[in-house]
């Protein structure tokens, strides 16, 4: 099959046509011409104003509900989420229940994928609850190379240590999504002006720096003695930075040469603590939205190269356990479907450089994962989208299970109209 694509701006900071505005020509699922005009024939053409094209998008953090939560999102409402979204690799936290613990989990995961590939993150402890190791060597045979405490942070500091000297040997990185659980216990949002006009019990910053501190702490104390053992691609990874304190922790540790990187939800780029003031609870998330000057510090990071990547931190959460009151209601927002759309809205405002690199290139090399380039004789692999176009999204346009999203109500200037991947178009909005 041969496809067309007229006038699109090529956003795609590894290719030589980046910035370019082009026609692009596939046959059998390749680029075999690019240039300013095409006339060929094609089976598909695909015309419009302010088109661009992209490549599809890296999701580093996406919550697993399977098995045990299929009312909230099933294989095949997850992956029609992610289609929508142009999210064609996704990293699966281990937060089934089940969890998925055991080599043949992993291997199970890893086979489910088709159209989306599925990575799926392996659990640092037995069930989650940091009593007992998971057999770390195990799944890493199996196919893991993420390793995490579920969603969370591993409180138990001498599992801790022993997780980063125990894998540190490897070729693997470790998720701490920071977190004090003794301080953030009970809290509902930013401990700060909101939570005190609300009267709600807040979150301190201290949780996340205090999580972030010990972690940086252990991984110099395991480095120090590693006696020669360490590989040269283990990392400790931060998820769903919140904080200016955990930028600039961040940014020291990179600074010392630590193996160390982080992301950021999209969600915590647009809103701040004001955004609860009408306790909409499709807006509680952990960690919380932060002040209005933890929101430019986590820009700055992204301009600088201290944050790695922007994540979606999908979480989906049925409609029971959102309808309740601000503090009885579950944490979490769904994302995948406006990873891209609300990102990209929110970068260009900020004239943020290169700012699809955020969702696409750098966590792709992060999870080792090859994107195709847009060059002659390579894979077509990608998302046209289109600028300019005013959409209000609503509870209707939500095509996974769960509604729980953070950013029904807002305005999008951009919207996602082709999902392509060889010579197969996955998804046309």
């Amino acid at each position: 099959m041969r496809i067309l694509l007229k006038s699109v701006l090529v956003s795609d900071s590894r290719s030589s046509f980046h910035g370019k505005t082009v026609d692009l020509l596939a046959e059998n699922g390749q680029w075999i011409q690019i240039a300013a005009s095409i006339q060929d024939k094609a089976d598909v053409v695909i015309a419009g104003n302010q088109l661009q094209w992209s490549p599809s998008l890296v999701d580093l953090r996406v919550h697993n509900t399977l098995p045990g939560g299929e009312h909230r999102e099933d294989w095949e409402s997850l992956s029609r989420a992610a289609l929508k979204g142009g999210v064609l690799d996704m990293l699966l936290l281990p937060t089934g229940s089940p969890v998925p613990q055991q080599a043949d989990s992993i291997r199970f995961i890893r086979q489910k994928s088709g159209q989306i590939t599925f990575h799926p993150m392996a659990p640092l402890s037995l069930d989650n609850k940091g009593e007992n190791f998971t057999d770390l060597f195990d799944l890493h045979r199996a196919g893991a190379v993420w390793f995490g405490h579920g969603a969370g942070s591993l409180q138990a500091v001498d599992l801790m240590a022993k997780s980063l000297q125990y894998l540190q040997t490897l070729p693997v990185t470790i998720v701490c999504r920071p977190d004090t659980e003794a301080l953030s216990l009970y809290g509902q949002i930013h401990e700060g002006l909101q939570s005190t006009l609300l009267g709600l019990k807040g979150i301190p910053v201290l949780s996340e720096s205090m999580s972030i501190q010990r972690d940086l702490d252990l991984l110099r104390y395991v480095r120090a003695n590693a006696f020669g053992l360490a590989n040269a691609d283990f990392r400790l990874h931060f998820a769903c930075i919140s904080t200016a304190a955990g930028v600039e922790l961040i940014q020291a540790a990179k600074a010392e040469g630590l193996p160390v990187t982080a992301d950021v939800a999209v969600h915590q780029l647009i809103f701040t603590e004001d955004a609860i003031a009408d306790f909409d609870t499709n807006k509680k998330v952990f960690p919380p939205f932060r002040a209005h000057a933890d929101l430019e510090a986590l820009w700055k990071g992204l301009e600088t190269g201290v944050i790695d990547a922007v994540v979606s931190d999908h979480h989906p959460v049925e409609f029971e356990s959102k309808a309740l009151e601000f503090d009885h209601a579950d944490f979490g927002t769904i994302g995948l479907e406006t990873l891209l759309v609300a990102f990209v809205d929110a970068a260009e405002k900020r004239k943020l450089k290169n700012s699809l690199d955020f969702i696409t290139h750098k966590p792709a090399s992060l999870a080792g994962i090859s994107l195709p380039v847009v060059e002659v004789g390579s894979q077509v692999q990608g998302i046209v989208f289109e600028s300019g176009v005013n959409h209000v999204y609503q509870l209707t346009d939500i095509v996974g299970k769960s509604k729980n999203s953070c950013f029904i109500g807002e305005t999008f200037t951009t919207q996602i109209t082709y999902v392509i991947k060889g010579d197969q178009i996955l998804y046309q909005g």
